[in-house]
């Protein structure tokens, strides 16, 4: 790789971008050694900065470990990516060595939010895309410059599922849900609630307005999910992660628009402003 494409590549990967000098991004190289620097600094890159800070640099590496976000995060990127390796093999007919690369490649990709690609998964079987949208919602890291949902708001929400079946079998049980030892409030519950349902809300919004201007289901939705987690490429047949989204109808564009932008604002932060009481004097 020459010196412009390295710095551009660095960039783009290290800030979650995604943005390339080649059409064919990664692919363009063809090459396992990039293509591993590219996954080691995408997933680091996905890390909690204070975290890594504290643990690469301060020599704290037990805390890396220790942290529930962490664990998640790298527990469902070896799942992703073994169950996506696994399945091309078995129906894909790719070797060892490039299923493992092209599967830990895309996973980390998706859930970082970078949105590079090394392979067109528009020709994977139909069960990777669904690992790979569920990858999209997710995210990584709260405190990395990756968007999604983000891994410590999933890490939570599992935590409530947890607690109220507890609840089922034991009603008069008080059981706070708690984050690496720190007790998350009951408004922070309901905070993180409300944002998983206007999160669905909108996706499932911009999905009914792709598929009234035309476009196919598969790509609605992908193309909804992509651009409220701020990731990029999208799946399906007519647009898949390869190609442009300039066929999309113009309203289908401004569509986009608003979600990436409600997607990197915070949905909170961009609908507090159609609210009356915001343009009111207090």
């Amino acid at each position: 790789m020459g010196i412009f494409d390295g710095i551009n590549y660095a960039m783009g990967i290290t800030a979650t971008g995604g943005f390339t000098t080649h059409n064919s991004s990664t692919e363009y190289f063809s090459d396992p050694t990039i293509d591993y620097i590219s996954i080691l600094f995408m997933f680091l890159s996905g890390v909690n900065f204070t975290l890594l800070y504290m643990s690469l640099i301060r020599g704290r590496i037990k805390s890396l470990f220790k942290d529930a976000e962490f664990k998640f995060y790298i527990m469902w990127v070896l799942i992703a990516s073994s169950a996506i390796m696994f399945i091309l093999m078995s129906q894909g007919s790719y070797q060892f060595a490039d299923a493992l690369r092209y599967g830990l490649f895309q996973v980390i990709s998706f859930m970082t939010t970078t949105g590079v690609f090394n392979d067109d998964a528009g020709k994977w079987p139909h069960i990777t895309w669904v690992i790979l949208s569920v990858c999209m919602v997710f995210g990584a890291c709260s405190g990395s410059t990756s968007g999604g949902f983000k891994s410590v708001r999933v890490v939570m929400i599992l935590k409530l599922i947890r607690n109220e079946l507890k609840h089922i079998l034991h009603p008069k049980a008080v059981l706070p849900v708690r984050i690496n030892n720190n007790i998350i409030h009951n408004s922070a519950q309901v905070r993180l609630l409300v944002f998983f349902v206007l999160y669905m809300m909108l996706c499932l919004f911009a999905y009914f307005c792709f598929i009234s201007l035309g476009v196919d289901s598969t790509n609605s939705i992908t193309i909804a999910i992509s651009c409220a987690s701020n990731v990029g490429p999208t799946l399906g047949m007519e647009i898949g992660p390869t190609m442009s989204w300039s066929g999309l109808p113009d309203a289908g564009k401004w569509i986009c628009s608003i979600l990436m932008l409600m997607g990197r604002l915070e949905i909170f932060s961009v609908i507090v402003l159609f609210t009356p009481a915001f343009w009111k004097d207090n």
